[in-house]
């Protein structure tokens, strides 16, 4: 090889490195999820790819097949995103596409949970809707009939097992957390007034206390993770978990960590917080 072929080799090798680098940053971080078994976190980046985030904080690429996902959930093997109005699916080991569904009337998905078995719960932030898709098969998606949310804006959602209850963030001043039973056509009803603003995500901890990710109203500069501990009421109080976030989005509990990833959308970062939870020895059994 000459000396001519192995300087343009070396040109395009750099190049790649230097696009791969580009590409494996956050750029408006928005959702985490944890994947225990690997024990990564997976993001989602509205302005670019799902990344895959080691323990050291070293970022890989899961897939680029993605427009602007927003919230993602991980169920049964499979990575659910939430894309341009479509509920998006793939493998959790090969990053395959296994699923590409339009939700009809779909304004701007925004949050997604699932109860572990079947059903994915999807919020539609400007509809006030929240949406409810059976994926069993994931050939043939079946969508329910939207659940309205009346004048609260829902944003972040949590499956609360115990209770089988949906739960769920809501956005604005002196915001809500709402709650409703699976399986149930009853509308959300408030659970938690607070003096938060604009709760985007929201997870559940080891003691089934509920932390939510606040841009504002914590008592501090900044936006927090507030922890309410249980039995909730209307006036339940809470403590700060984490303080000084830069517009903290859709959070995830990893129970095998003990820890909450928390998507930074406004600084571009994601940090990780501990709970005082202990790490599990098993991961959840329905994630692989």
């Amino acid at each position: 090889m000459t000396g001519v072929a192995v300087s343009r080799r070396l040109a395009v090798v750099l190049a790649c490195a230097t696009c791969a680098a580009t590409a494996q940053t956050y750029d408006g971080p928005e959702s985490v999820e944890y994947h225990a078994r690997l024990d990564r976190h997976l993001v989602g980046n509205t302005g670019g790819p799902i990344l895959s985030r080691a323990t050291d904080g070293t970022l890989g690429v899961f897939t680029d097949a993605t427009v602007s996902p927003y919230g993602i959930e991980l169920l049964g093997g499979t990575l659910f995103v939430l894309d341009n109005g479509r509920l998006k699916g793939f493998d959790i080991d090969s990053a395959a596409p296994v699923l590409d569904f339009p939700i009809a009337g779909a304004t701007f998905l925004n949050g997604i949970t699932s109860d572990g078995s079947h059903t994915v719960y999807i919020s539609d932030f400007s509809a006030r809707k929240i949406h409810r898709i059976d994926v069993t098969d994931l050939a043939a998606p079946i969508a329910g009939t939207p659940l309205s949310t009346g004048s609260a804006t829902p944003n972040g959602l949590v499956f609360d097992r115990a209770g089988q209850r949906v739960l769920v963030a809501t956005w604005g001043s002196n915001a809500k957390i709402l709650s409703f039973a699976a399986g149930s056509d009853a509308a959300p009803a408030i659970l938690i007034g607070t003096t938060l603003s604009n709760i985007d995500g929201i997870a559940l901890d080891c003691r089934g206390a509920i932390v939510a990710a606040a841009w504002g109203g914590c008592g501090v500069a900044g936006g927090c993770l507030a922890r309410f501990e249980p039995p909730f009421a209307m006036d339940t109080p809470f403590t700060l978990l984490a303080e000084g976030l830069s517009n903290p989005a859709d959070i995830d509990f990893g129970r095998t960590s003990g820890e909450i990833g928390v998507p930074e959308s406004g600084s571009d970062e994601v940090s990780l917080h501990a709970t005082g939870c202990e790490a599990a020895v098993f991961a959840d059994e329905f994630e692989r």
